[in-house]
């Protein structure tokens, strides 16, 4: 482990002041962050609500997921170039890059004549939004102190659910008038302010890091990774069984490949023994995947739940969407302070809050309860909220010296990666339990209550692996 950033999980870490963030230096760092958070986030939100409007203007109806999907991949794949982006172009010139690129991106889908422009565009942004992310998990990592990174973890969090609020919002108001490109041309600005900013005053180089010698960019790796996370990506939207069952597994053993590779590179892509349950960074990127498949199943599905077997309005499908991320926000804030036992009391608590969450939420969801099934809901965003940010911050503590860079941006990229096995697995899971036109409560409710049932199993999953992190996490730090 870094001894520059190892911990006792028994101290208390002095608690930080919110205002920190932005004292000695640190709030133009701070703002960078967060305003990059905010990009990459209402980029994902906005684009739900203008595809309408989109393919009334310039066609291209049977693409309609991919504006979405190649963001998606994109993303996944950006976060993971952080490491050779920035040992290519140092930190301020990379990380403005990335601003850049993202801009160019934007552009493209400003001026996009037609479905295959703007997807073109779309996984423009995706990558550079990806290296964004990523890189603002590099610079949280490099820039800021165990108790700061907590405070500003959940300010990220906080800003993903005003983006969550703001997003649909600016969607709807562009279509409203008709004017989609407009949902774009107004990201420009914010993106040549956010990319001037970054060259202007990021360090080259961060505090937690020695000299890197240039080595060559990993592009076979992460050719064959992109190939894995595409197939996963395309298991989601396919309607056939075995189709997506072939799917699924392609991009298992192909991701596994990608991985394997990587492992054994000079240059990696992600931290060595990324797949190891034996190494602290290793399981905790396993938990980080596990959860973030069963968090994307579970609001996924949700929707259809209630309307179809419910027969609730769908303005209260939405409100029962900002209960979960807002149970996730609440809990982050609350936690956010915490270090020593207490820290280790929301780590484990967290993933048990979960699992107990989505066991009511199997046991109900076909049944005349929709208070407890919102309240259950609610505790399940919550679970996540309280463990998210330790994990986060403890993952960072606990990467390898030399390694503090890759280890932080994996892991918005891995969070990712299961959030589309997640989708995808649902895809599977229902079709296979007959959801049918998913008109129907006797097809919708067998269906989904089968996929939550299935999510169980890597939730159980994480809750042990969670137990095993706090347990080789304390050894580290006391060997």
């Amino acid at each position: 482990m870094n001894d520059h950033n190892k911990i006792d999980p028994e101290v208390e870490i002095p608690k930080a002041a919110w205002g920190d963030l932005f004292r000695d230096g640190r709030g133009i760092y701070s703002a960078l962050i967060i305003m990059g958070v905010c990009l990459h986030a209402l980029q994902i939100l906005v684009i739900a609500i203008v595809m309408p409007t989109v393919v009334a203007d310039i066609g291209g109806a049977d693409y309609y997921t991919w504006a979405a999907l190649l963001y998606t991949i994109g993303s996944i794949i950006g976060a993971a170039c952080v490491g050779p982006v920035w040992a290519f172009l140092g930190v301020r010139r990379g990380y403005g890059a990335s601003g850049f690129a993202f801009m160019i991106g934007t552009i493209g889908c400003a001026l996009a004549p037609d479905m295959l422009s703007l997807n073109i565009s779309r996984g423009v942004q995706g990558i550079a939004s990806g290296l964004v992310i990523g890189g603002g998990m590099a610079l949280i990592s490099g820039l800021f102190e165990e108790g700061l990174r907590k405070r500003l973890l959940a300010a990220y969090q906080g800003v993903w659910m005003i983006a969550q609020l703001m997003g649909p919002f600016i969607g709807g108001m562009f279509a409203q008038y008709g004017w989609w490109r407009g949902s774009f041309w107004s990201m420009v600005p914010i993106l040549l302010v956010f990319s001037l900013i970054a060259i202007r005053f990021l360090p080259n180089q961060l505090s937690n890091e020695n000299s890197e010698e240039k080595k060559h960019f990993p592009l076979f790796r992460l050719l064959i990774l992109s190939g894995g996370i595409f197939c996963v990506a395309l298991a989601g939207i396919v309607e056939r069984d075995l189709v997506q069952l072939l799917l699924i597994g392609g991009a298992i053993f192909i991701i596994w490949i990608a991985f394997r590779l990587d492992s054994v590179a000079e240059n990696r892509v992600y931290p060595s023994q990324a797949l190891s349950i034996f190494s602290p960074v290793g399981t905790a990127l396993w938990i980080m995947l596990l959860v973030g498949s069963v968090h994307t199943t579970v609001p996924l599905l949700l929707p259809l739940l209630l309307q179809v077997v419910h027969g609730v309005d769908p303005i209260y499908v939405g409100l029962v969407s900002l209960v979960i991320s807002g149970g996730w926000t609440l809990g982050t804030f609350v936690v956010s302070g915490w270090s020593g036992r207490k820290e280790i009391v929301a780590l484990w608590l967290g993933p048990l809050i979960m699992l107990t969450s989505l066991a009511i939420i199997v046991t109900i969801a076909q049944r005349p309860m929709l208070m407890t099934l919102t309240v259950a809901a609610f505790f399940m965003g919550f679970g996540v909220g309280i463990h998210n940010v330790h994990l986060l911050a403890r993952t960072m503590a606990s990467a390898l010296k030399g390694e503090e860079r890759i280890t932080a941006s994996a892991m918005p990229s891995i969070r990712s990666l299961g959030t589309a096995f997640g989708a995808a697995t649902a895809g599977l899971l229902t079709n296979l339990a007959g959801l049918g036109t998913a008109t129907k409560a006797e097809e919708v409710g067998p269906a989904v209550t089968l996929s939550y049932s299935f999510s169980l199993i890597p939730l159980t999953a994480a809750v042990l692996m969670m137990f095993w992190f706090l347990r080789i996490s304390a050894r580290k730090s006391n060997g």
